[in-house]
């Protein structure tokens, strides 16, 4: 029953202002992302998609940042279009400031996905790179600048092949 449930929570988040219960859901959601079944990986990520596009909710899913990260290598596009997609919606708030230490994380983890198979892959990890980018904080840039300077490279490669 945890499949057709969790599925149902999904699509009732989706249509539900949840606010009151976004806590516990969250912690269903975040127990769901370690699965070794994909589809509740899948549903998880989908109910987390939703989630991310509140602001309320920013902090509470930021805990989740290197379970995140840590999915970004999973050989399924579906999962990591989504753990993109969680991303950025929490990068829309514009008072968000990324550590250089979690900014320096992603941008190895993001370089690879440029290169992806699935083309919906590559533009979101390049559109969460640039972001990131945008967002680090000042004091942070300076350890960054290798990554930058080592990641346009394949971008330019990237962009000139499209």
């Amino acid at each position: 029953w945890d499949l057709p449930a969790l599925a149902f929570l999904v699509e009732v988040l989706e249509c539900h202002d949840m606010r009151e219960w976004s806590d516990s859901v969250l912690e269903i959601i975040s127990r769901r992302l370690q699965s070794k079944s994909r589809e509740k990986r899948r549903l998880a990520l989908r109910g987390l998609v939703v989630l991310s596009k509140d602001p309320s909710m920013a902090e509470s899913i930021r805990s989740l940042t290197q379970s995140l990260m840590d999915l970004l290598q999973d050989a399924d596009a579906e999962v990591v279009a989504l753990i993109l997609s969680v991303f950025l919606n929490e990068l829309q708030d514009t008072a968000t400031l990324i550590s250089s230490p979690t900014a320096l994380q992603l941008a190895e983890v993001l370089r690879p996905l440029f290169d992806n198979d699935n083309s919906h892959v590559q533009l979101l990890s390049i559109c969460l790179f640039r972001e990131v980018m945008e967002l680090v904080m000042d004091k942070g840039k300076k350890p960054l600048r290798t990554h930058v300077r080592q990641s346009l490279l394949p971008l330019f490669f990237r962009c000139h092949d499209e």
